[in-house]
């Protein structure tokens, strides 16, 4: 390796600058492994063209360098580090947003290539002979995975190096004539596609955009911030399928975060947050166990179809959850709490006693909550569930209001664990 290259990326060791011709096929090779469950989550990387130069060759861009070293620091990081930040055989993919407003582009997908510490003990089999051998001579499955790992960075390198040839890369920029989010290149590329496949996992979106270039004119108050953010969601229409958002780059006042927050409830995506380009994000904790459960809600004047997504870390902290009514428009929100069991194996459901005043714009400590029917579920705040094997029972409400014409002036329903069905 060149010296050139040591002094451009330091010890994260980034995206090669004279990688071959790449392979855009990825990395698939532990995607469905034999024997081992596959993740419940993925990551969705979408790096932004506005920061995207073209290189050729070995020549550097040094504008290149910010979000280079970013995804160095995240996806070629030390084997703690990434078992830290990422499940076992999490599927990763880069897209690239085109600031043509043309669309996303695949730039790499594949499956982290490691093994928890469970799954290492079974890989090594339960001879002392066998582990003994595999550890002598650099051989079995977990030797194999630590080789593999540098193959997966390796083609990393390789199609991000692709990536950036100058006919690879738009020439038009719409955020010159636009100036909007709603008319960025960003979004009108996010448009135009689905980011989210469902089938590899519970989504968690990592942007790398300054988005807050979209967002000098939003008001410095943040109830009127908030507002804006709706405004712009209503404009735009995208569906992030009930992720995690990350996103990284951003300068700007607190005003700009109020509005991202939001434009992304209302585009189905809960911001965990956002935060400079020289700093990996602090990642919520992965969930460990996901059930889906579909049946009926019962309003005053009938009854419609529910979904709950509702997924555990280790510790019964609820994460990526939500759940979704579908009236004449659809009603939804991100599930906070706890669910604890007790000996006997029955389980319930403690939430944060905020839910619906997510959607509440004049939300802030100390404020009075607001309850109608612009808001989802009418602003109510508690959310129950109580689990009886593969059933779930629930009901939405607030000590506050009553919802009348059903019983116990709650919103109750029922609904069955799918063992199929994606959401």
């Amino acid at each position: 390796m060149s010296s050139m290259r040591i002094a451009l990326f330091g010890l994260a060791l980034c995206i090669s600058l004279t990688a071959g011709k790449a392979s855009a096929g990825g990395y698939e090779d532990y995607c469905n492994l034999p024997g081992f469950a596959p993740p419940l989550r993925q990551t969705i990387l979408i790096l932004d063209e506005h920061h995207v130069f073209p290189e050729t060759g070995s020549q550097a861009d040094s504008r290149n360098f910010p979000w280079r070293k970013f995804i160095g620091n995240l996806l070629l990081a030390d084997e703690a580090t990434l078992e830290q930040n990422f499940l076992p055989r999490e599927r990763v993919t880069v897209l690239l947003a085109r600031k043509d407003g043309a669309g996303i582009r695949t730039i790499f997908s594949g499956c982290m290539p490691f093994f928890s510490v469970a799954e290492k003990a079974k890989a090594q089999g339960s001879s002392g002979f066998t582990q003994s051998v595999n550890t002598f001579f650099g051989t079995g499955q977990i030797a194999s995975a630590k080789r593999s790992m540098s193959l997966f960075q390796s083609r990393l390198g390789d199609a991000v190096h692709e990536a950036l040839q100058p006919s690879m890369l738009s020439t038009a920029d719409l955020d010159r004539k636009s100036g909007g989010l709603a008319s960025s290149g960003l979004v009108t590329s996010l448009r135009q596609g689905s980011v989210v496949n469902l089938a590899y996992g519970l989504p968690r979106i990592v942007i790398y955009s300054d988005m807050s270039r979209f967002l000098r004119n939003i008001p410095v108050d943040r109830s009127k911030a908030r507002q804006a953010g709706f405004e712009l969601a209503s404009n735009v229409n995208l569906n992030f399928k009930n992720a995690e958002m990350y996103v990284i780059g951003m300068s700007g006042n607190p005003a700009a975060h109020d509005a991202l927050e939001t434009f992304f409830l209302a585009s189905h995506g809960e911001l965990v947050s956002t935060g400079p380009e020289n700093m990996l994000p602090s990642f919520v904790s992965a969930p460990v166990r996901v059930a889906r459960y579909q049946g009926q809600i019962q309003y005053p004047d009938n009854q419609f179809p529910v979904r709950v997504r509702l997924a555990t870390d280790q510790n019964g902290t609820v994460v990526e959850s939500w759940i979704s009514v579908q009236t004449s428009t659809e009603q939804f929100n991100p599930i906070h709490g706890v669910v604890t069991c007790n000996p006997d194996g029955e389980c319930t459901f403690t939430g944060d006693d905020i839910f619906a005043q997510l959607w509440n714009s004049g939300r802030a400590q100390g404020a009075e909550p607001k309850f109608d029917q612009s808001l989802p579920f009418a602003g109510a705040r508690t959310l129950s569930l109580r689990f009886d094997g593969n059933w779930v029972r629930g009901s939405i409400s607030d000590t506050l209001i009553r919802f009348e014409g059903v019983k116990n002036y709650k919103l109750e329903f029922t609904a069955a664990r799918s063992k199929t069905s994606l959401f």
